[in-house]
């Protein structure tokens, strides 16, 4: 039946291929510690905060898009939940792996001097179990959420009929409930991986700019999901022209927003001149990180905003998987731009062999996942597909 049909996302060789990979780069982790050559901790939670940021957008982009009743992203669905739920070992495990590794170095906040006084917000054990309730909540909606969608292409029901109707109805219902988890975990990582890593630095758009961020290449990552199934020219493929343009207006319309949160959380800063808050914005876009700074600006704006105003760069394919690869490297710069300037006046990412094994590592071990998981589930939700829009009254 075509529910439970199966399509293969990559030969075998390349599952193996990332799992070698990320194989070496617990090795690189293992080996640099037993030398002494400890990973740069910034560098490291800035992968992880990318990763896992691009990863959880695939059920948000479900749920906002089932609440608006986009029908043209429905061939999105299901891998988009997948790559989700292919990076929880990795958001669980690397988290506690930073807090029990680098927490001193990274979180130095929960070393104060005696004569300093911190409210109960600034302990050890409240940071490790806030981030993890926000975990556990955002994965948990996530899991139910993807195996609701899955649920009837596994067991095989009929295509169209009334238990799809009531799943679709479910679905809707639960959606919501998965942006409030998502907005949750997101907020509590913004706050203790990026803004108090700076001293008296408040602003109460960060996090917003931080979490979008997420969406904005998270949303952009999945245009390469027509790309690795065939493009609309496979004769299986339920991706056509409409899915590439709507996902390049919506990427559009992230482009211009990512630039107004971004803008946003130095407003007041910029024209109140608040040294000890300009400070933030100052020590990215001059000096040492200038030309990082920059390449940000430009993968995340200039160069997204003037070619998505040529039509033909939304209907194409290529174009805006180039683009997407852009986004991507954009927001990795900011993650890397928020955390690593505090610990480092002048660092230069992947300069040590560590650094790059472990960041490629958890990058190969994310895909390996995503393709076992896709190689053993349809990949599409066929039950979708195939059911009608309600009409309208």
């Amino acid at each position: 039946m075509a529910s439970t049909t199966r399509t293969m996302l990559a030969p075998r060789w390349a599952f193996w291929m990332f799992a070698a990979l990320f194989v070496v780069g617990v090795a690189a982790l293992v080996m640099g510690a037993n030398n002494g050559s400890q990973p740069d901790i910034g560098l490291l939670t800035a992968s992880f905060l990318f990763l896992m940021g691009i990863s959880q957008t695939g059920v948000v982009f479900c749920a906002m898009t089932r609440l608006v009743k986009a029908q043209w992203s429905k061939p999105y669905y299901r891998l988009a939940e997948l790559s989700t739920l292919a990076f929880l070992p990795f958001a669980v495990v690397g988290f506690l792996l930073i807090y029990i590794y680098g927490r001193d170095e990274l979180f130095y906040w929960l070393n104060p001097s005696p004569e300093e006084h911190l409210s109960p917000w600034l302990n050890s054990t409240f940071l490790l179990y806030r981030n993890l309730f926000g975990l556990v909540l955002f994965y948990g909606l996530a899991v139910y959420y993807a195996y609701k969608g899955l649920q009837p292409d596994l067991d095989g029901s009929e295509e169209g009929s009334a238990d799809h109707r009531k799943v679709e109805g479910q679905l809707y219902l639960l959606s919501p409930f998965v942006l409030l988890g998502y907005v949750i975990c997101n907020t509590f990582f913004a706050w203790d991986f990026g803004m108090m890593l700076i001293a008296h630095w408040h602003s109460t758009v960060f996090p917003i700019l931080f979490w979008f961020g997420n969406i904005f290449a998270g949303t952009a990552a999945l245009i390469v999901f027509p790309a690795l199934l065939g493009g609309p020219k496979s004769a299986d493929s339920p991706f056509g022209m409409d899915q590439i343009k709507s996902l390049g207006m919506v990427v559009t319309g992230f482009t211009l927003m990512w630039l107004y949160f971004f803008w946003a959380q130095f407003f007041v800063t910029w024209f109140g001149n608040l040294s000890h808050e300009t400070d933030v914005l100052w020590r990215q876009m001059y000096g040492h990180y200038a030309p990082y700074f920059w390449t940000m600006m430009f993968c995340c704006f200039f160069i997204p905003f003037v070619s998505f105003i040529f039509a033909f760069v939304k209907r194409s394919m290529w174009t805006l998987g180039i683009l997407a690869i852009g986004i991507n490297v954009g927001i990795w710069l900011y993650k890397y731009l928020t955390v690593v300037p505090v610990f480092s006046p002048d660092d230069t990412p992947f300069s040590s062999w560590v650094d790059i094994g472990v960041s490629m590592g958890m990058a190969a071990g994310f895909i390996a996942v995503v393709i076992a998981l896709a190689n053993r589930l349809p990949i599409y939700s066929h039950w979708e597909l195939a059911l009608k829009p309600e009409p309208r009254h």
